[in-house]
């Protein structure tokens, strides 16, 4: 379907239709067609320069939280909460908070909690000697929740609350809020009480975990206030829980139709980062973001007025053909793509937690390398296309790789 603007036929796409797909042959069609297609709320943006501009670009903020008003939802906490959080915020306040904060993200923090990771992962996969597990259930979300409890200092009692609480509230970035409202409410509700609970503790007792150096952090005598602790925590607990574990899931999943480059992740030193890379390009857990346009802007001679919702389709971009050539669509981590995807983001919202994710992505894809050959156990249950999206359920099956001489090998925990 096409519609007709200033005399150009633009393609339009409904992320609404159940079937949509942000990589599909509507999106494809599109982006060969143009930088734009129109959306029932606007303008989706296709290809990587006009995401790469438009991501930097201080006409626009971020519009995230209007998949709320487009269905729908326009009061109540969910709509105060993502009005309120990091991702929404600009300007003054916006650059204040990541000021901040981003001390606690930066590579060497990241670096200094690679043994820890390592640890969780390999502790994880070493309960299942029978060969079986069920990635999301057994590995995934519990690795995701434990790197991210353990580094905000929560108790260990208290963590599977968390994690569900986590998967809960992720639902508020999909297209099924309304379905599934009483659910993320519950799970906001949980997160706060449980938050406000956490800073106290730390003010009291402050200890050596993220927490501590987020209620201790100060620039110029400028401190964060507990509202603005509790959002931040409330934040990292479902973002860094929730994106990371369908992240990897998104990787395992690619690996199972691929399955040549875990030998690349267990014989290089390298190796693990590399396939990140590839899937966070190829298979974005956030496919799509929104932006809103505060002046008229012309996008590649499509007018765009001011007050328009521009969904940024990270996943056309990271796929353009005009950027990473010919085989842009193919899965290859030997590639050697000159130019990053854009799953993080750009510009002033680029996302804060990057090094992090990154970092436990590569080492829990090492982890699982040792158990040996990976297969399918059955179908797989996968979230919908849009928001924060992955399998919900991956069953798998492994048996430990032979060695060129026949036997079997499997890798054994590294010390840390």
């Amino acid at each position: 379907m096409t519609a007709s603007e200033n005399g150009t036929d633009l393609a339009v796409l409904d992320q609404l239709d159940p079937t949509f797909t942000p990589t599909g042959p509507a999106v494809r069609a599109a982006r060969a067609a143009g930088s734009c297609a129109r959306t029932r709320d606007g303008y989706a943006v296709l290809r990587h320069d006009a995401l790469v501009a438009l991501l930097a670009d201080r006409r626009l903020v971020q519009g995230s939280h209007q998949l709320l008003t487009v269905q729908g939802v326009t009061e109540g906490p969910i709509v105060e909460w993502m009005n309120a959080i990091l991702l929404s915020i600009e300007g003054a306040d916006h650059a204040r908070i990541r000021r901040l904060v981003s001390r606690a993200f930066t590579p060497r923090s990241v670096a200094a909690l690679r043994p820890r990771m390592r640890a969780i992962a390999h502790d994880l996969v070493a309960r299942f000697p029978a060969g079986r597990m069920e990635l999301m259930g057994d590995f995934a979300r519990p690795y995701a929740a434990e790197v991210l409890c353990e580094l905000l200092g929560v108790p260990p009692g208290r963590r599977d609350a968390f994690r569900g609480w986590a998967d809960d509230l992720g639902l508020v970035f999909s297209y099924q809020v309304r379905a599934h409202l009483e659910r993320i409410e519950a799970a906001l509700r949980g997160l706060d009480a449980a938050a406000e609970e956490l800073i106290a503790a730390r003010r009291a007792d402050p200890g050596g975990d993220l927490l501590s150096e987020l209620v201790a952090a100060e620039e110029d005598g400028d401190r964060l206030s507990s509202a603005e602790l509790r959002l931040l925590v409330s934040t990292l607990l479902f973002a860094g829980q929730d994106t990371t574990s369908h992240q990897l899931g998104h990787a395992v999943a690619l690996l199972l139709d691929h399955s040549e480059h875990w030998d690349l992740i267990a014989g290089r030193p390298d190796g693990a980062e590399r396939v990140v890379e590839e899937v966070l390009r190829v298979a974005p857990t956030v496919p799509a973001t929104g932006r809103i346009a505060l002046v008229d802007l012309d996008v590649d001679g499509i007018p765009v007025p001011a007050g328009t919702r521009m969904s940024m389709f990270l996943a056309a971009g990271n796929t353009d053909p005009a950027t990473y050539g010919p085989d842009a669509d193919a899965f290859d981590p030997t590639a050697g793509r000159a130019v990053a995807p854009l799953t993080f983001g750009a510009g002033v919202h680029y996302c804060l937690g990057a090094n992090l994710a990154r970092a436990e992505l590569a080492e829990a894809l090492r982890a699982l390398a040792g158990l040996g050959t990976i297969t399918a156990d059955g179908a797989a249950r996968w979230r919908p296309a849009l928001g924060i999206t992955g399998p919900d359920n991956l069953p798998l099956r492994w048996s430990p790789r032979a060695t060129s001489s026949g036997a079997s090998r499997a890798s054994s925990p590294p010390s840390v």
